[in-house]
């Protein structure tokens, strides 16, 4: 058994942009690790230099999100002013968006760490939001409890690793239509200079798995809660 805070959230609209996406902005299923740590340092209210640093409060806190129901998609387009020659010139390009998100989003720590959590979860320092400032979340439920061992088998979650190299069994039914696993090469922090910019370190290997499809996943260690299996994405 191990010891988790749950977190149940919902929004009308994310988006998580895919790394190496420029003027299209595709976007990940789920919330990547950094902004999983993010969301708990503006509910801690810790600063950026505070929250990146390897002796941060969330330096050793284990990470994992599931979706409770498949999510609405649209694209949006955008322009961003730019300055070129001396001149102002418009740059437009399209952002993928979720629409009406529902994730359980799961923690791990020490009980001391887990409780300040709670706490802050239900008085956050900061509003919460899983990405940009006005993406902001609604926490439904808040729970500290213990999660079981669990079997391989997973859907609409994130696995670390690189599903195409493991041992998959997809339990097919007739007449499914899903789209494919996302794999990502991801960072699990950021360090932060004296001009307060972010820098991604310690880049992993991440798939994300669609709703659609059960997968049957060899050589993982799994954990159970509510019913859904799940592992830590940055272990």
């Amino acid at each position: 058994m191990e010891m988790i805070l749950c977190l149940k959230v919902q929004s009308p609209v994310v988006s998580f942009r895919r790394p190496l996406d420029h003027n299209y902005q595709r976007t990940l299923p789920l919330p990547p690790p950094t902004t999983l740590i993010g969301l708990a340092g503006s509910a801690l209210g810790l600063p950026d230099r505070e929250l990146w640093t390897k002796d941060s409060l969330l330096d050793d806190v284990k990470l994992s999100v599931w979706m409770d129901q498949e999510p609405g998609r649209a694209s949006d387009m955008w322009t961003l002013l730019k300055i070129k020659n001396g001149k102002m010139e418009r740059s437009p390009y399209v952002r993928e968006l979720l629409f009406n998100v529902s994730y359980t989003i799961i923690y791990s720590a020490d009980e001391q760490l887990l409780t300040s959590l709670n706490q802050a979860f239900q008085n956050p320092a900061y509003p919460l939001s899983l990405g940009r400032e006005d993406e902001l979340i609604l926490v439904e439920d808040i729970t500290i409890d213990e999660a079981s061992p669990g079997e391989p088998t997973f859907y609409g979650t994130v696995i670390a690793g690189d599903v195409r190299k493991m041992h998959i069994h997809p339990m097919l039914e007739p007449g499914i239509q899903f789209e494919p696993p996302i794999i990502e090469e991801l960072p699990l922090n950021f360090s932060v200079d004296n001009k307060r910019l972010r820098h991604p370190q310690n880049y992993a290997t991440l798939s994300f798995l669609p709703f659609q499809l059960k997968m049957e996943i060899s050589g993982l260690q799994a954990l159970k809660y509510q019913g859904r299996n799940f592992v830590w994405m940055n272990c």
